[in-house]
């Protein structure tokens, strides 16, 4: 209802919510460099295109842009550890216990109070619960469960990850750009709009593309703290380099062969903008290797457990109800009672939105005043 006040609010409504992306991005945009920075935000960690039939794209280019009501994103001081600490803290001081290092053998979700069965330090044991929050997806519940996992076609992931340390920042061929304002934000490599629409269809033929769209955050320019004084003051630098165009299904045979000619091929995509290539600028570890590391779907599913290495669990939902069940409800609701999803798998929630977390805690807070 909202959206059906005036024209822009209709066409707003049509643009995200009604037909593939695309048309939108054509329609009011012409430079090919703009269309292909819009374009980033709907198929990051996702294996879609601009005219995707499944409006994927358009559900993952909204959880980009409604942060903050702006879109405006923001780095948090101390990295991610540094928000991870906060809420540890926090929850500590309200009395919650934490336990690392277990692994789950089997989840009781039949009765009223459901368990968890895990071992610690080589000893099983058994707790139960009023409420039990899954922060994974719906594969790793199937797992437990013993019941089949269905996944849509648009769960499968689409990302490669570098994580590099340099001793400076390299320095660009064009002159007229300064290293620290180059690196500082979003550098955007092989993201024009019909380039990756080239990459996209090389990808689904089923090998990596010819150029590798991708982009680089230098989190240290806005936030040194989560180096070490020394490391800073010598100018050292953390940069990631998110890849787009490089599906699970390119890397599940043979991954570790795949992996090296990927990260060849991104970081090929880096050095043509620079004086010098990237691997000369990287740090080397006490042990004589590059502080270089590189991450594939497959590497990802391997290690989290993410359904062929989705970063949002899976495809994400749109950020509202779209079905009369869904009214009235949190999203994170699951079949079992008092089993609630807090990640990004919920419905309605995902991505870095933090969504999913704070409707399982309204939901707990919910369903004990009942």
């Amino acid at each position: 209802r909202r959206f059906d006040v005036d024209d822009i609010s209709r066409e707003a409504w049509r643009s995200l919510a009604e037909e593939p992306l695309g048309l939108a991005i054509e329609r009011y945009l012409q430079n090919d460099l703009v269309c292909g920075l819009a374009m980033t935000d709907a198929k990051v960690g996702l294996f879609t295109q601009p005219h995707d039939p499944s409006l994927v794209q358009n559900r993952c280019f909204l959880y980009h842009l409604i942060g903050n009501k702006t879109g405006e994103w923001k780095v948090p001081v101390g990295g991610m550890g540094g928000v991870a600490r906060e809420l540890e803290e926090a929850a500590r001081r309200s009395g919650a216990e934490f336990l690392t290092g277990i692994r789950i053998s089997a989840l009781g979700l039949n009765g009223k109070s459901p368990s968890v069965e895990f071992e610690m330090v080589g000893k099983r044991q058994t707790i139960e619960a009023r409420f039990l929050l899954l922060n994974f997806g719906p594969n790793v519940l199937a797992k437990f469960t013993g019941k089949p996992f269905q996944p849509d076609a648009t769960d499968e992931g689409s990302v490669f990850k570098i994580n590099m340390l340099l001793r400076k920042l390299p320095t660009l061929k064009a002159k007229k750009y300064p290293a620290a304002e180059a690196w500082c934000g979003t550098f955007h490599s092989d993201e024009g709009y019909e380039q990756m629409n080239l990459s996209y269809e090389q990808a689904a033929q089923g090998r990596l593309p010819d150029k590798t769209p991708c982009e680089v955050y230098c989190h240290t320019l806005t936030d040194n703290s989560i180096l070490s004084p020394d490391l800073s003051e010598q100018g050292y630098h953390t940069i990631t380099l998110f890849g787009l165009d490089a599906p699970w299904r390119l890397f599940a045979r043979d991954n570790g062969t795949v992996r090296k000619e990927a990260e060849k091929k991104f970081l090929a995509s880096m050095n043509q903008w620079l004086e010098e290539p990237l691997e000369d600028c990287l740090a080397v570890g006490r042990d004589g290797t590059l502080c270089l590391e590189s991450k594939s779907p497959v590497d990802i599913e391997d290690s989290l457990g993410m359904y062929h290495g989705n970063i949002f669990h899976d495809a994400p939902t749109w950020p509202f109800a779209t079905t009369k069940t869904q009214r009235g409800t949190w999203g994170v609701e699951t079949e079992y009672e008092n089993v609630f999803f807090c990640g990004s798998s919920a419905q309605r929630g995902g991505a870095v939105s933090g969504i999913p977390g704070h409707n399982a805690a309204r939901k707990v807070l919910e369903a004990m005043k009942t």
